[in-house]
């Protein structure tokens, strides 16, 4: 009896990256890989943005290693990008841009800023002050007013205490962590009267961030040794510690509680925490990425978990992890290899990208520079005209670069001391499809994709598995996009000559976004069967962004035989 052909649309991309679960468990919209591709939540793949740099010249630190931990966005008279390096074998720096090159903030009497604590200086903004906390073994907290020519020392607190009947100014304990919050300033992890005091959380008066009470703090003995960060929550503070979080609710001394939020789950490091929209992020070494809202903690690193069991994040390099919310999005920067018994990567090579606004529980994408790395420690910042940038840190060279930025389509790369630019690989791995009965055999014919239209003529590979097997693809084929017309150009072409050449005056017109359907090559005969995309690489044709929108399995089932 002839079999009719039934077909199986595949549109809805939301569930991104799934490691953990099996071929049978992968839901229809999930991913076993997904490399450098973009979620559409109304449906559909696309290409990342280029990742560009902000500054043209590298930035001069004189440390050997190139170090950089933190970053903040510090919105005074002008705007600015603050960067601190960590201590390695020599001091950290702390370095400023508007935008553009970066620029070291020095001292009076042309002294140096230095940075004693290993994961960089901490920033806080009070007003139109800036408050950095370079360590709890350099001799003091700084203050900067921009646009002044540099930044100037606080008296360490602790011999010397302002009573609340007679404040001065001018003084702050030594610490490594600082946070502005509910009108006072807070420090933690403090140097106080020639005795290290790490469990220890301290605060400023009402309203006067350069005076202390000599009894204002509490000592939190829980949770493993140091206060390792502070992220602001719905008005609270939380406090974290290796093995612990907790809650500092209230508002005043005399209705300061603390909460214990977990017994179980803490950070580190400072860089495993970032504030975000509604909650904070952290990360828990061995059990993934929390976030933490009114609700509580909320696991949401199900879906990666294999990174730790399989030992694909290297755990001795966990300094080398780091969160950031950038752009409406998490983004952490791993130490991460997935070869079976690969060698242990010791710096940030990849970022996975978490989305809480796509699918009904938030989704993950990969990312990778096209030389090999993630970005790290990132802050959103606005210029002088008020324009968006997505900043993060490259850890393999002295820049600053902004992401999210679809107007460029290429990485930039440093080699020796030219700025180049690359085109980065790009691949999408679909979940298997085997109609709910892999038992039965079924002949493939030519699936149809819904591609996005391209700008360029581009070319996109796929690779066929079969039967459970994804090591060796047994078929491949190609999919040939051609150039879109994108709006008109009104300008000098090539029949004028340069004198009667019309004046320039750019594109004008909307780009076509649209899609088209293009006809893939015959996939054979399988039980179950797995598509790899992957886009255009370096040396392929011209243009490399690229996406699919949607595409259809077309195919017939097969009598079974016993």
């Amino acid at each position: 009896m002839a079999r009719n052909i039934v077909f199986k649309l595949k549109n809805d991309f939301t569930g991104g990256i799934n490691f953990r679960a099996d071929q049978f468990q992968l839901a229809e919209n999930e991913s076993p890989f997904l490399m450098n591709m973009e979620i559409d939540p109304r449906g559909g793949l696309f290409t990342r943005a280029g990742i560009q740099f902000k500054n043209t010249t590298p930035i001069a630190v004189s440390q050997a290693v190139w170090n950089p931990k933190s970053t903040f966005f510090y919105d005074a008279s002008n705007r600015y990008i603050m960067m601190s390096t960590g201590y390695t074998t020599t001091s950290g720096e702390v370095w400023y841009s508007t935008g553009a090159n970066f620029t070291r903030l020095p001292l009076p009497a042309a002294a140096l800023l230095n940075v004693s604590n290993t994961n960089g200086a901490a920033f806080t903004q009070w007003e139109e002050t800036l408050y950095i906390a370079s360590g709890y073994t350099t001799a003091n907290i700084y203050r900067w007013i921009a646009p002044a020519a540099n930044a100037t020392a606080l008296t360490a607190s602790g011999p010397t205490w302002q009573p609340y009947a007679s404040p001065t100014g001018g003084y702050a304990p030594r610490a490594n962590i600082i946070k502005a919050h509910a009108n006072k300033m807070f420090v933690a992890n403090t140097f106080e009267n020639g005795t290290y005091h790490q469990n220890r959380l301290r605060w400023s008066h009402e309203g006067l961030p350069e005076d202390w009470e000599e009894n204002d703090f509490i000592d939190i003995g829980a949770g493993g040794e140091g206060i390792r960060a502070l992220a602001i929550v719905d008005g609270q503070l939380l406090i974290f510690k290796p093995k612990a979080t907790f809650l500092l609710m209230g508002y005043d001394v005399d209705n300061f509680q603390l909460v214990e939020v977990s017994t179980t789950t803490g950070v580190e490091y400072p860089q495993h925490v970032v504030e975000g929209d509604g909650g904070a992020y952290l990360f828990d070494f061995p059990k993934g990425l929390f976030f933490y809202n009114r609700n509580g903690l909320q696991d949401i690193f199900l879906r990666l978990n294999p990174l730790i069991v399989n030992s694909e994040i290297n755990s001795g390099a966990l300094d080398q992890l780091s969160l950031s919310y950038v752009n409406g999005r998490l983004w952490m920067a791993a130490p991460y290899n997935p070869e079976v018994n690969g060698s242990l990567v010791t710096y940030p090579a990849v970022n996975f990208v978490f989305d809480q606004s796509v699918g009904q529980f938030g989704a993950y994408v990969m990312f990778q520079t096209s030389d090999g790395y993630g970005v790290i420690n990132g802050c959103d910042y606005r210029d002088s005209s008020d324009n968006a940038w997505h900043v993060m840190m490259r850890p393999d060279v002295k820049f600053a670069a902004y992401v999210d930025d679809f107007d460029n389509l290429e990485d930039d790369q440093y080699v020796g001391a030219t700025i180049t630019e690359n085109i980065f690989e790009t691949n999408y791995t679909t979940s298997w499809f085997y109609d709910d009965r892999y038992v039965q055999s079924k002949t493939f014919y030519r699936p149809d994709f819904v591609m996005k239209e391209v700008e360029q003529e581009t070319t996109v590979g796929v690779q066929v598995y079969y039967d459970f097997d994804s090591t060796t693809a047994l078929r491949s084929s190609t999919i040939q996009l051609g150039a879109t017309i994108s709006g008109s150009i009104y300008g000098p072409t090539a029949i004028y000559a340069p004198a009667t050449a019309p004046n320039v005056d750019g594109v004008y017109g909307i780009s076509t976004e649209a899609a088209e359907i293009v006809a893939g090559g015959r996939l054979g005969r399988a039980k179950a069967i797995q598509l790899e995309f992957t886009g255009p690489t370096i040396g392929s044709p011209s243009g490399r962004k690229w996406g699919v929108n949607s595409f259809a399995y077309k195919f017939k089932r097969r009598n079974i035989k016993g």
